[in-house]
């Protein structure tokens, strides 16, 4: 399983390695042929989507390595952190086009008329990307891949890009207000930037052991209450693991009953968590006897916490 979905993965890049070479090649030739210098932009931009795409085939690689002794819980957060640092190549994408945008309204320089190889190598880049930007984000939720969803985020900008152009091409000259291409360039800049701003903070979210939906906190409470023997969850953790979750939690159970009862219970509690959250790695249960367990931990939540701010089931 884990090896199928490494080789899905890496032929969701090499794919957009190979695409993104041919639409880079070919929008900096004709644009250096037609003499626009918006086409060579985009495809030095493009040029860019292959080291997004090399990013990922090397993090694969390193995250579906086996634990080891320095890495026990595996190597898949290597997924996050090339997440982040694709956050961090979108943000500049956009910062650069705020910047060029910003000197071009300054200037008032007006785009040259575009030769029609450029038009149309453009219109074929638009194509191309709409279509890499459609499969990845279909590979990245079919396998659960943060990387391959912001890559997807990534060629969809380009195509927003590629649309500026035109349509700063157009009212440059059929409308003939070039002041309409750098605005709408500028607005695009800031959209970009904005999207990259919301994967760094997604990430950020799991790198830090957070949730970025605390509902699952309620269905694992509501999972341990329909567990006859299982009383008063607390210190529960939920960790992600790549794309799968990791709980901790501690149950108390009649302080007379057997060791092979409490542990019966906790395994029912694993598997009543199991059927209630999907892509559920683990399950740790820690059994204290009723009334008598360690409610003082510094980590963790409680079911009383859960009920203080929503109605827990």
């Amino acid at each position: 399983m884990p090896e199928r979905r490494a080789r899905i993965i890496a032929r969701a890049s090499v794919i957009g390695i190979v695409a993104n070479a041919l639409l880079s090649a070919a929008k900096i030739i004709v644009g250096f042929i037609a003499g626009s210098y918006a086409v060579i932009s985009d495809g030095i931009d493009s040029a860019t989507d292959i080291l997004t795409s090399a990013i990922t085939l090397v993090t694969i690689n390193i995250s579906e390595k086996p634990p080891d002794v320095n890495h026990p819980y595996g190597h898949t957060r290597a997924e996050t952190i090339a997440t982040k640092l694709l956050s961090f190549i979108i943000f500049f994408a956009g910062a650069q086009l705020a910047i060029i945008t910003i000197q071009h309204l300054i200037s008032g320089e007006v785009s040259s008329v575009p030769r029609t190889a450029a038009l149309v190598v453009t219109g074929v880049s638009i194509i191309g990307k709409l279509g890499l930007a459609m499969y990845k984000y279909r590979v990245g939720c079919s396998t659960g891949s943060s990387m391959l969803i912001a890559d997807a985020a990534n060629m969809r900008n380009d195509i927003f890009i590629s649309l500026t152009v035109l349509a700063g091409l157009f009212a440059t000259h059929v409308l003939h207000m070039p002041v309409i291409d750098p605005i709408i360039a500028f607005l695009l800049s800031i959209w970009i930037m904005r999207v990259a701003l919301g994967i760094f903070l997604e990430t950020s979210v799991e790198l830090m052991d957070g949730q970025a939906d605390p509902e699952i906190y309620r269905k694992i409470f509501c999972a341990v209450s329909e567990v006859e023997g299982a009383m008063n969850p607390h210190r529960t953790r939920v960790r992600r693991i790549g794309r799968l979750q990791v709980v901790d939690l501690d149950i108390e159970v009649d302080g007379n009953a057997t060791v092979l009862l409490g542990h019966r219970i906790a395994g029912r509690v694993e598997e009543a968590i199991k059927r209630e959250i999907p892509d559920v790695y683990d399950v740790i249960v820690h059994i204290e006897p009723r009334g008598k367990g360690e409610h003082r931990e510094r980590y963790g939540l409680s079911q009383q916490i859960m009920d203080e701010e929503q109605n827990s089931c």
